[in-house]
């Protein structure tokens, strides 16, 4: 299908997903019990979900080997940034998660400068510094600087994805893209389930605690964000995609303001939301 060689088409279908999703999980998690325990159910229903997207793409899968062991790699620093991620979801609003999510290119940027060897550039040094200015002012609470767990959490989870995308040199697109995506969601519950000494009884009790209808619907949301915003970066300009999809922050703030009538810090959502897509835009020509 034409439409599918569109990235139009995933930039919206990733915006659309990720409000969707950013509001719907903020009201679903309000009884976890175990942040673990429902990081392995997220990602367990949204590898679900992916299943029917299979035939929607080209159905190849990888026999190269160093693949699989960037794979092995990627979906270990997966199972943590999805699981910090998760517990700080919990305590920001979707609008503060979307802003310091774009951490992760200001985090890209000094790696690259670091291990790439990458050459020094001023407009790129500019953007990562507003990038951070916009997140500063997200912080400012009083008069003074307000960091909390939820916020570390935050950082530490966009460090470890720039991380992963260091080493993740587009095996994405040696998938299918719903397999790919059942892979990056699928092996990190296993490793959770595993590790976080987490049973299938527990599971099944965390489970009891939501909306179910909300919680379905993050897991399938979940699933076209990841889905739309790799087929956005493969069939698009990153130049153009990734500033477009920081706006993730204004609609969130907006949102959060007309139909929670949630006016804490809006102008200064606002503002760190605009200073974020001019700093994107910049580290992105």
């Amino acid at each position: 299908m034409e439409i599918f060689n569109s990235w139009e088409f995933w930039v919206i279908l990733y915006l659309v997903s990720a409000v969707i999703f950013a509001h719907t999980f903020k009201r679903a998690n309000r009884k976890m019990k175990d942040a673990g325990s429902l990081t392995i159910l997220l990602e367990v229903f949204t590898a679900l979900f992916a299943l029917l997207f299979i035939p929607f793409f080209e159905f190849k899968i990888s026999s190269d080997i160093g693949i699989y062991i960037t794979l092995f790699i990627v979906t270990i620093i997966y199972a943590a940034t999805d699981r910090l991620n998760i517990e700080s979801r919990y305590g920001l609003d979707p609008s503060t998660f979307s802003m310091l999510k774009q951490l992760s290119t200001v985090f890209m940027i000094i790696f690259g400068l670091i291990f790439l060897n990458e050459e020094l550039v001023l407009n790129k040094i500019i953007g990562a510094i507003i990038i951070v200015l916009a997140n500063v002012i997200l912080a400012f609470e009083k008069g003074k600087i307000k960091i909390n767990k939820y916020f570390i959490m935050s950082f530490i989870s966009n460090f470890l994805f720039a991380v992963a995308m260091l080493i993740n040199v587009n095996i994405s697109e040696s998938f299918n893209l719903g397999i790919y995506t059942i892979l990056t969601v699928g092996i990190p519950a296993i490793y959770i389930f595993i590790f976080g000494h987490h049973s299938v009884k527990e599971l099944k009790n965390e489970f009891k605690l939501y909306d179910k209808k909300d919680f379905l619907i993050s897991a399938f949301t979940w699933c076209l964000m990841l889905i739309s915003s790799v087929k956005a970066y493969q069939v698009g300009s990153v130049m153009i995609v990734a500033p477009l999809f920081a706006l993730t922050s204004i609609i969130n703030a907006v949102i959060e303001f007309i139909f929670n009538k949630n006016k804490n810090k809006l102008v200064q959502k606002l503002i760190s939301a605009i200073l974020l897509i001019i700093g994107v835009i910049l580290v992105r020509i």
